[in-house]
């Protein structure tokens, strides 16, 4: 799907798909595991710069 999204112009292409599924889930994974906190300004950076699409 994000490989789609990708392609389509729909998300940015800067990580790739496996690379970008991995920032967005990582966060996810680390607070499963440890119990921290994850920053909203952490995941608002992720979905700015990994999912919107950049301007032409």
């Amino acid at each position: 799907m994000l490989a789609r999204a990708i392609e389509a112009g729909e998300i940015s292409p800067e990580l790739g798909p496996d690379a970008t599924m991995d920032a967005l889930v990582g966060p996810i994974v680390y607070r499963a595991l440890t119990g921290a906190s994850i920053p909203r300004g952490l995941v608002d950076a992720l979905v700015d710069g990994l999912l919107r699409p950049r301007p032409n």
